[in-house]
């Protein structure tokens, strides 16, 4: 006679399961399944099939009730869950199965329970991770949220989809593998480096003019972020004097503008967190990796469509810079320009010597090009002669712009038509 199991209709046959096996996932506790199993012989065990059924050995005999006084004073009942922040561990756990304490809401995950319920060592049972789960599981109160957050690690290795991972109200990453705070309830999740690092005021590029304040929002409303045009939920910087309104990872996101004769407005380098649904003006293909783009007038071009100059050799610099898409040097986690030793965003196209490792923003970049020909090229060009005739004129002007407390640097180049402007940030 098979073994009976409370969450599946038919008998079930014991079996050794192993790496062939190595895509299904427990019924209980939702883990991989190796070792000994139960699992239902009457139901398809392919991928496609949904009501398939298996479980370890140990999450299927886990008895109605565990009551261990050297783990916890109180009986802990079996229950079905979703999800849970286990007492026992501190992690997120979605699972069917898990055991909670109804006199003071402690709770285990399907696996702990395993270990609790089938230890024959007490001092074993103490010390089995309740500690770690002590030392994680805490509560905060949070401006973002109306209920209580608790902390916990957040794993959940079985959401496998991108688009279905959960991700941080805040800065809109993945969760897995972090620290992180949660509330039940409301499915409300925010890394705890988010909740450190919040800060209470932004001055945002998007827009300069205010400072940005941080705002909850309502569970149930949503507001359209003004930089990505993307819903926002649960926590947003806004300007409390203008009707606009940012994700937190849109306020604080490092970007560059750029003057170009294509536009009358000042344009915005963005990079592909927080480009979404636009197409390029000039092209009309969808811009996807990076662009540059006018908020205030909805204008939006590639980068292949501005005309850069591929290679520009930099007074600062003894070799020429390739134009190069955008890349991570090492794993530090913080990268500079090497020009203007400020921060850069790695999702945005850069300058680069490779022999050097030197790296510069566009704008720095091409705000003081060495045009690369030879003195006897210039001679015997009439145009370049009376461009270096008027070096004078220019620099009078520059400082004349000074004066007046603008701080604005600009040039011409011959098939670049572009005009840098750096004051802005």
């Amino acid at each position: 006679m098979g073994f009976k199991h409370l969450l599946h209709k038919h008998d079930l046959t014991l079996i050794e399961m192993g790496e062939e096996n190595h895509d299904v996932r427990c019924s209980g506790c939702m883990d991989i399944i190796y070792g000994p199993a139960y699992i239902c012989t009457t139901c398809d065990m392919s991928l496609e099939n949904e009501d398939d059924f298996a479980m370890h050995k140990s999450c299927a005999e886990l008895p109605p009730q565990i009551q261990r006084d050297g783990y916890h004073p109180h009986a802990l009942s079996f229950c079905f869950t979703i999800m849970i922040v286990c007492d026992g561990c501190g992690r997120l756990r979605v699972s069917i199965i898990s055991y909670t304490c109804i006199d003071c809401l402690f709770n285990l995950c399907c696996g702990c329970a395993c270990t609790i319920a089938f230890s024959k060592d007490e001092s074993e049972i103490a010390k089995h991770e309740a500690l770690e789960g002590r030392r994680i599981k805490t509560t905060i109160h949070h401006f973002s949220h109306i209920h209580q957050l608790t902390r916990c690690w957040f794993f959940l290795p079985y959401f496998t989809d991108e688009d279905i991972k959960p991700s941080c109200v805040a800065c809109k990453k993945n969760l897995h593998g972090t620290v992180s705070y949660i509330c039940l309830p409301c499915t409300f999740l925010l890394h705890e480096s988010c909740v450190n690092d919040m800060p209470m005021q932004v001055q945002s590029p998007f827009h300069p003019q205010h400072i940005l304040l941080p705002r909850a929002i309502r569970k149930g409303s949503s507001k359209i972020c003004n930089a990505c045009m993307e819903a926002v939920t649960g926590i947003s910087f806004c300007c409390n004097k203008c009707d606009v309104i940012y994700h937190v990872s849109c306020a604080k996101y490092q970007t560059r503008a750029i003057k170009h004769n294509c536009h009358p407005h000042y344009l915005l380098q963005y990079g592909k967190s927080i480009i979404s649904g636009i197409y390029c003006q000039s092209c009309h293909r969808s811009c996807s990796d990076s662009s540059f783009s006018g908020r205030m007038c909805d204008f939006d071009i590639h980068l292949e469509c501005i005309p850069l100059q591929p290679n520009v050799k930099h007074r600062h610099h003894s070799h020429p810079l390739v134009l190069t898409i955008p890349f991570v040097e090492d794993d530090l986690g913080e990268f500079y320009c090497d020009m203007c030793e400020k921060k850069r965003n790695t999702e945005h196209h850069i300058y680069y010597c490779e022999e050097c490792n030197y790296i510069g923003h566009i704008d720095c970049a091409i705000s003081e090009v060495l045009e690369v020909e030879t003195t006897e090229d210039i001679f015997l060009d009439p145009q370049r002669m009376e461009e270096n005739s008027s070096k004078a004129e220019i620099a009078m002007e520059d400082k004349m712009l000074e004066s007046e407390g603008i701080l604005v640097h600009y040039k011409k180049y011959k098939n670049l038509n572009l005009i840098v402007h750096l004051s802005m940030f």
